[in-house]
Parts: C-alpha cells; sequence; structure tokens
C-alpha cells in the first residue's frame, strides 16, 4: 500500500513537472507570436497611414496654399456645391458636356487644389478620367471647364 501512495505520489509530482513545463513553453511561444504580430501590424498602419498621407499631398482639403486661396469661406460647402453642379450636368441629355464623349457620365470628383479636379466617367462606350479647371467668382458663382480627357480603351 506504501508502494502504491509513493508510486501515484511520484506520478503526480511527474504530471505537475510536465505540465509546468509545457505551459511555460507555450506561454512564452504565445507571447513570442503576439509580439511577432504586434510588430507586423504597427509596421502595417504606419504604411497605410504614410499612404494616406502621400494621397492627401494632392487634396485640397490638406493643401494650405490652396486652403488659405479660399480665406473666409466654408471650403467643404462650396465642394459640395461643385459636386452638386457635376452631378446636375450629368442629368443633361447626352450626357455631361464637360466629357466630349457621348452619354458620359461623372462618377468620382476629388479636388486637387483651388483650381483643378479630377473625374472619373463612364457611360455605353466604356469609361476614364478628366481633369477639370474651376473656377470660383467673387459672387459665388462657379465656372468649370474641361483641361484634360483620357478615355481607357474597351478590352
Amino acid at each position: 500500500m506504501k508502494k502504491l501512495l509513493l508510486y501515484g505520489f511520484i506520478f503526480s509530482v511527474l504530471m505537475n513537472i510536465f505540465q509546468l513545463m509545457y505551459s511555460t513553453k507555450k506561454f512564452n511561444h504565445d507571447n513570442d507570436v503576439n509580439t511577432k504580430y504586434k510588430a507586423k501590424i504597427k509596421d502595417t498602419i504606419a504604411k497605410i497611414v504614410a499612404d494616406k498621407e502621400e494621397g492627401d499631398y494632392f487634396s485640397l482639403l490638406h493643401n494650405d496654399k490652396a486652403f488659405d486661396y479660399y480665406e473666409g469661406k466654408d471650403i467643404p460647402k462650396l465642394m459640395d456645391q461643385i459636386k452638386e453642379q457635376l452631378n446636375e450636368m450629368n442629368t443633361a441629355s447626352g450626357g455631361n458636356k464637360l466629357i466630349p464623349y457621348d452619354e458620359m457620365v461623372i462618377n468620382k470628383v476629388r479636388f486637387l487644389n483651388h483650381r483643378w479636379i479630377i473625374a472619373d466617367f463612364t457611360g455605353p462606350s466604356g469609361w476614364g478620367e478628366v481633369i477639370l479647371k474651376y473656377f470660383v467668382e467673387a459672387d459665388g458663382k462657379v465656372t468649370i471647364e474641361t483641361a484634360e480627357t483620357l478615355m481607357y480603351p474597351q478590352q
């Protein structure tokens, strides 16, 4: 009976040692993996932020000199007004008159600075991009004209 208790005690001590070793190795491994992934996530976030900042370089809202040009004006409201004007031009028969191709409409718009807009357009004959020049008069009237158009070939 004493031998049985001794074997049981030795077995339980060995099981506890095994469990301690396994748990320690598992904890260290998980900690290393977490540290590695945290560093990878941090690098990925830094890259995304850098890419966004680079993309925002050509943006009216992030261009201080262009922003200063409209000193005292509500620029987001002005941008919305111009977008609305472009959307209204889309409803004309034959498509938007700013695009020299039939039945094309402007989809997306990005304000590069206080003078230029780049826009994406589509229609039955394909899609492309257009650079628009815009001017805001003292009375608030906005005039828009086409500077350059690029039509992508259909495949």
